[in-house]
This record gives C-alpha cells, sequence and structure tokens, in this order.
C-alpha cells in the first residue's frame, strides 16, 4: 500500500524526526555531526526554510522547522542524501544510512512551537548525556546568546515576550521542566508500533524540582491560561481547575506550606485544605 503524501502549504511548521538505520549511530563524532549541519545550512539557503531548533544526538536528529514554496519532502530528500554519500565515503559504507523514511508532524497551533523546542533541547537531559541541556549540538545555545544564525530565534521569542530579556526568562523557566514526550498522531499503524518503541526508549528521564515559577508556568503552558488569570480571582472554570492543580502541585512539592500559599493567592487555609483533600482523593481512585 502507497504512502500518503505529506501535507504541504507554504508557512507549514514540522517536527521531523530522523533516526539512522536499525537505529545504529550515524552521528557518532563531532564531525559527523557538524557535517550535518552544514548540510542543513545549505539547503536553508537553496530552499528558503527557517529553522526554529535541532539537536543532533548519535543516533537521529530532531529538526523544527518552516518550509517556504519548496515542501518538506524535497527539503529532507536533499538533506538525507548528501549526509549518506558523505557517511559512506567517510565509513567506508554501502546502503541506507538513515531509517527508510523519516517521521515528520505538522504543528499547527503557534502557542506548542516553545513545548516542541523544549522538547527538542531537552533530549540530552532524557538521554543522560554529559552536559544535559547544555550539550553541543542542540540550538538551546542560540537562545541563550538570542543569536540568530542557523536558527531563528527571535520569531519564538517574540511569542514568549516583546520584551527579549523577559523572554528569554520564560525560555529558562519552560526548558528547566521537562516535557513528556509530544502527543503526534502517527500516519499509519505501523508509526503507531514505532511510537511505542520509541516511547519505551525515551521514557528514561531525570524529572528536576521545580521552583515555583517553573511550576507556574508549566500549568499556565498545560491549562492554556493565563500567568494573571492563574494566580488571581478568576472565575472560569477551566482556571479554578488550573489553580486546584497549582494548589495541589505546590503542596506536594513542598514548594511552600498551605498557610504560604494561602496568603499569596488570599484565600482561606481552609480551601487550600480541602483542595489538596479533594485532588488527593481523586488521585486515590485513579
Amino acid at each position: 500500500m502507497a504512502r500518503k503524501p505529506r501535507v504541504h502549504y507554504e508557512g507549514a511548521v514540522y517536527h521531523v524526526i530522523a533516526r539512522g538505520n536499525n537505529r545504529a549511530s550515524v552521528f557518532g563524532t563531532d564531525e559527523e555531526k557538524q557535517k550535518y549541519l552544514e548540510i542543513i545550512s545549505n539547503y536553508k539557503e537553496r530552499y528558503g526554510f527557517q529553522l526554529y531548533a535541532y539537536v543532533v544526538m548519535d543516533n537521529h536528529v530532531h529538526l523544527l522547522l518552516q518550509v517556504g514554496r519548496i515542501p518538506l519532502a524535497k527539503i529532507m530528500q536533499g538533506v538525507q542524501q548528501r549526509y549518506t554519500q558523505y557517511y559512506n565515503w567517510r565509513q567506508k559504507h554501502s546502503g541506507h544510512v538513515f531509517e527508510q523514511r523519516y517521521k515528520a508532524f505538522l504543528c499547527e497551533k503557534e502557542s506548542y512551537l516553545i513545548t516542541l523546542i523544549c522538547y527538542i533541547h531537552q533530549n540530552p537531559v532524557r538521554a543522560n548525556i554529559q552536559g544535559g541541556i547544555d550539550y553541543r549540538w542542540s540550538s538551546h545555545h542560540s537562545y541563550v546568546k538570542k543569536a540568530n544564525g542557523l536558527v531563528n530565534v527571535d520569531f519564538i521569542l517574540r511569542t514568549l515576550s516583546s520584551n527579549v530579556e523577559k523572554a528569554i526568562e520564560h525560555y529558562f523557566d519552560l526548558v528547566g521542566c521537562i516535557i513528556d514526550k509530544p502527543e503526534h498522531k502517527p500516519e499509519s499503524e505501523q508509526e503507531k508500533k514505532d511510537e511505542i518503541i520509541n516511547q519505551k526508549e525515551e521514557n528514561k528521564k531525570i524529572q528536576p524540582e521545580l521552583t515555583w515559577n517553573q511550576l507556574v508556568w508549566k500549568i499556565v503552558r498545560e491549562e492554556q491560561v493565563s500567568q494573571e488569570q492563574l494566580v488571581g480571582k478568576c472565575r472560569i472554570r477551566q482556571v479554578v481547575a488550573a489553580r486546584k492543580r497549582l494548589i495541589y502541585e505546590a503542596i506536594e512539592r513542598n514548594l511552600m506550606t498551605r498557610r504560604e500559599m494561602a496568603k499569596l493567592l488570599q484565600i482561606d487555609p481552609a480551601n487550600i485544605t480541602r483542595i489538596c483533600q479533594q485532588l488527593m482523593g481523586g488521585q486515590n481512585e485513579k
């Protein structure tokens, strides 16, 4: 059965994952990682796409890119073929270097991009690689330095704040919270099986202690409410549920006492206790 063609339109954003054939190491040296990025840079100039994030691991690569007129299929065909030629020459190898079909997931919500960028930059953390978030072969450094080059950091930072310094602060808060694997919709039954395997392999994660600000931003992002609503007096049902979650998780993580929480949110301490008991009961029923 023929595979469905990739969805294409000008401006489409994709999360691309390309793995070594049989999950073999195909970027095992710094020279090989550097060469892959040089090829990406060449094709970016040639085909006019935007790159928002990347990480090059030993046996796979993540890219977050936005296409122009040229479809993703043509871009990736060129990049993968060029790297295959280089790798086969360097390693005296023949045959496939990558899995026959890279994975590409269409990202239709702009608000989801920062989640994907953090997830991509956290790959070395989940893999327990020395250096963690400061891993050399990811675009995290570009965001730290606010430096456009291979990646376009300005576009993403502007989605966080019009003030660059505040945007960087928000980015640091968000990237410090380990994000679970994004829930992309697989294209076929085989890809569903592949995703299950990939999930098992990537489930070894470091769960860092969160600060209060990191927890707030985590819930703002996941519950899709504003920070002002979350810690204010807003009575919208979605916001109330998110605030209860914030209270419960902050108490469970020992970020503050119930009295401190009540003072911060300007509510009765007894309500804090009731919320914790209510959510604790819900957890126990699962």
